[in-house]
């Protein structure tokens, strides 16, 4: 760690002022207005920067280029307010020190910000959230970093290298040496290697991220053992909840009486084909002959199916083992839910080209296994077979803890975007008002609002109730 003496600090802010320019390690600030608002800006920027750097707050620069000391500074409010900041507004933003030190007669507040490990970047401002929220130090500015850079820095973390973790007290030979076999010639396969040595080893399994040198031993990761165990991955204690849970119910929620259930365990390449065998037994199928043929045609397109039962598998957070994966079919809908929101930087609005995975190890072996149609155009696939289908875009929903994604029936054609985020909301809340949704949908105006919800009760999809100011809609049972 970089030490800021007194004298190092006096030397530093020496130079700048000499040069009339802020430094690489050196950033200004007035202050005497209170604490700056882009200061989170240089927190995070020295943050990322090899050496740290340092915020000096009574440092003025000058229009005409030339830099002042100011008086006036309010330094026991400053430290609160940027105490506040670090606490409330920032993650991952270190232990900053604070220094008071007197130059040129005055007294200056310093922030000495050190360089985080590369397993907790990126520090960023959680009410902007990544990339937007993260920067890092060019020259004497700072400026957000980029979708790619964020990819850089999140890949070192250690929350998206957990698939590489190794499980300890276990051997890699509890990984499946036929099915590591089968991998081996299909990955040589896809990257044209016909005459590779498929014979796995210890070493080629700590390339391929599936075991990791301790020491003298060879672990496997819990990337390894998620998909190439020879016995369920659940019958080792930490991996006991990574179970995927079905349900078909009979009507529309939760209430209703239950159809089919499983819990559904094994390797994840097991998981991710009972899933699609269990929604598939749940879901109508309607037949027609083609030529001579007889045609079966499930309710939601198949494709569609397994790519989104890959993804819940593949993007699932293992590290939270409170909850499973979770599948619930209902007369009029799927539901697909997950523990862990979506990574940093993807978003619903980005979600179709922002892709990225929190478990590369998993993604990547799973892709060669050919659990992924084609690999970063999943959810391409999925609205594409959707409207293909005649039906309604996938819906998703990101919450701190969860993801889920559902996917609209055939009762459900016809429906504009604003019904749909009707819908949407009745599926989330159970019930709504017409001035919920116009809090909710700012830019729909009240009439526009009433006159959709009118049409969701003709059609049969939901029902008006109560009164006057207290009237309410929900799913028509």
């Amino acid at each position: 760690m970089t030490e800021y003496t007194e004298d190092k600090i006096i030397r530093l802010i020496d130079s700048a002022i000499a040069d009339k320019s802020e430094t690489t390690d050196v950033e200004f600030k007035d202050a005497r207005g209170g604490l700056p608002g882009d200061t989170w800006r240089t927190i995070s920027s020295f943050s990322h920067k090899p050496g740290g750097g340092i915020i000096v707050f009574g440092v003025k620069e000058e229009s005409d280029g030339n830099i002042s000391v100011v008086n006036g500074l309010d330094i026991a409010t400053l430290q609160e307010k940027i105490s506040e900041l670090l606490n409330t507004v920032m993650q991952n933003a270190g232990r900053p020190d604070y220094k008071i030190i007197d130059y040129q007669g005055k007294r200056l507040l310093i922030l000495v910000v050190y360089a985080i490990p590369d397993e907790l970047k990126p520090c960023f401002n959680k009410r902007m959230g990544l990339p937007t929220g993260a920067c890092i130090r060019d020259g004497n500015t700072d400026r957000a970093i980029t979708f790619e850079e964020m990819k850089a820095f999140v890949r070192n973390s250690q929350v998206y290298k957990y698939d590489r973790k190794p499980v300890l007290n276990f051997e890699t030979s509890l990984l499946s040496k036929e099915k590591l076999e089968v991998f081996l010639a299909k990955s040589a396969e896809r990257a044209h290697r016909p005459t590779a040595d498929n014979t796995p080893n210890d070493q080629l399994l700590v390339n391929l991220g599936l075991a990791k040198r301790e020491g003298l031993y060879f672990y496997p990761t819990v990337g390894g053992i998620l998909v190439f165990s020879t016995t369920p991955p659940q019958q080792i204690a930490d991996f006991a909840r990574i179970v995927v849970r079905c349900v078909k119910y009979a009507g529309l929620d939760v209430a209703s009486p239950i159809v089919d259930k499983v819990d559904i365990v094994g390797t994840l390449d097991e998981q991710i084909d009972e899933m699609e065998r269990f929604i598939l037994r749940n879901i109508a199928v309607n037949a027609e002959i083609v030529g001579a043929k007889r045609v079966e045609t499930f309710e939601y397109p198949r494709k569609a199916l397994r790519e989104l039962v890959a993804n819940a598998v593949i993007h699932r957070d293992y590290m939270i083992t409170e909850t499973y994966t979770q599948v619930n079919i209902f007369a009029d809908r799927i539901e697909i839910s997950n523990p862990g929101n979506l990574p940093p930087g993807v978003t619903i609005e980005n979600i179709k080209e922002a892709q990225f995975s929190r478990n590369e190890v998993i993604a990547a072996i799973l892709r060669d296994l050919e659990y992924l149609e084609e690999y970063g155009r999943g959810i391409d696939i999925v609205f594409s077979e959707m409207a293909s289908a005649g039906l309604l875009p996938p819906m998703f929903k990101n919450q701190s803890n969860s993801f889920s994604v559902t996917l609209l029936g055939g009762k459900y054609r016809g429906l504009n975007s604003r019904q749909t985020q009707i819908m949407h909301r009745i599926f989330e809340m159970g019930r709504v008002s017409a001035g919920e949704l116009e809090k909710t949908m700012r830019s729909v105006s009240r009439p526009t609002i009433n006159s959709d919800l009118a049409k969701l009760v003709e059609i049969g999809l939901i029902e008006q109730k109560g009164s006057s100011r207290s009237t309410y809609y929900e799913l028509k049972r």
